[in-house]
């Protein structure tokens, strides 16, 4: 019998696992938490079992998400969620009480690594006149949503006052602000064998926040950043005893040196898409049969890719596609804009996904796409 797997479809970034886990049999879920946020959900197909969830509590929408488990007959979660519901729901995506402890707190997981000597912002719960720029992050935040670049003593009481867009209410790490190029990292444990998938490049958005607006392979960091990159996953893989399933980083790099800020067990949201576009492959199915019978199919990249999202200004639009343009995937941005906080509205900004022989020929194809849009703004 096909095994059953259960897919929090909460945002777009879940398109492609119902097109390519053809020998699962699927069911979904989403969490209702405004009416605001409801109109950001991706609609599920009609012959998709599907659950709602209204609660905002974590803690009561895991105990609602476990009675679907069990009174459904679900087999698997699949490993792409939200980092914040990690410590409700670890034993459902095979964590360890121990794990989570260290991989739900940003703090203690930098600490976990720097004494086992992977390099790493200095992390601390507190901060001082002297610390700044710093990182203002959700201790167990997830996307860019909430994070902050503060400079000064009055940008941080001021950040004290400010909306936080993190829907836990946690408290916030402050991280050392290193100024560099973003590195991220897809890969797989299966039955404790390590295996990269892919190191690619984040752009990111203007100060101060550090929303994550682009993605692009082959990475331009050195091929010595990159086998540094790897050791550093494997010794966090490998000494948290993490044996079977997918897991992201990034990485910051100055002067050569990759400082790991992000760590999590779980699929990449632009790792996947990367993949599934350079390696013309089906990477969800690849990652589920990696968890449910050991597979260890590895991916071979071979296209540039260029996954970035567009940019407008607050305010409503007419928006459309000239004839002419070459894209892989396009979805153009929505025609009311909000204020410019793309760390927590980014979906409503449309994207384009290009492919070359060369990251120039996909950076080409991708401005192609930008001349053939029309755009115009509303009185």
């Amino acid at each position: 019998m096909e095994p059953k797997v259960l897919i929090n479809y909460q945002s777009n970034n879940l398109r492609y696992t119902l097109q390519e886990l053809t020998n699962y049999k699927l069911c979904t879920w989403q969490s209702h938490t405004s009416e605001f946020l409801d109109k950001m959900l991706p609609q599920v197909p009609d012959d998709i079992e599907h659950y709602s969830i209204t609660s905002k509590d974590r803690e009561d929408l895991a105990q609602q998400l476990r009675t679907i488990v069990k009174e459904n007959n679900v087999d698997y979660i699949f490993p792409l969620y939200n980092d914040m519901l990690l410590p409700h729901i670890h034993d459902l995506v095979g964590i360890t009480k121990d794990q989570c402890d260290i991989l739900s707190d940003k703090e203690k997981y930098t600490n976990y690594a720097f004494i086992r000597g992977i390099p790493v912002p200095i992390t601390e719960s507190t901060i001082t006149p002297e610390d700044f720029p710093v990182v203002a992050k959700p201790a167990n935040g997830t996307g860019g949503i909430g994070i902050k670049v503060l400079n000064n003593w009055s940008e941080y009481r001021y950040f004290l006052e400010d909306i936080h867009y993190n829907d836990l209410e946690s408290r916030y790490v402050f991280q050392e602000y290193i100024e560099g190029p973003t590195v991220s990292v897809s890969g797989r444990m299966v039955d404790s064998k390590f295996i990269l998938d892919c190191i690619y490049d984040i752009e990111i958005s203007d100060l101060p926040y550090r929303a994550e607006t682009g993605f692009t392979w082959p990475s331009k960091s050195s091929l010595i950043v990159q086998e540094d990159i790897k050791e550093y996953c494997r010794i966090m893989c490998e000494n948290l005893a993490y044996d079977n399933g997918p897991f992201m980083a990034d990485f910051v790099v100055k002067n050569e040196v990759p400082h790991l800020v992000d760590f999590s067990p779980r699929l990449s949201t632009s790792g996947q898409t990367i993949i599934k576009y350079s390696a013309d492959c089906n990477y969800n199915k690849i990652v589920m049969d990696s968890i449910t019978c050991k597979s260890d199919l590895r991916v071979q990249l071979n296209k540039a890719v260029v996954f970035r999202y567009f940019n407008l200004e607050k305010g409503k639009y007419n928006i459309s596609m000239q004839e002419g343009a070459e894209y892989d995937e396009l979805q153009l941005p929505k025609s009311q804009q909000f204020l410019r906080r793309m760390d927590l509205l980014v979906g409503l900004n449309g994207y384009a996904i290009t492919t070359g022989k060369r990251l120039l020929d996909a950076e080409l194809k991708w401005k192609n796409v930008l001349a053939h849009i029309s755009i115009a703004k509303q009185a």
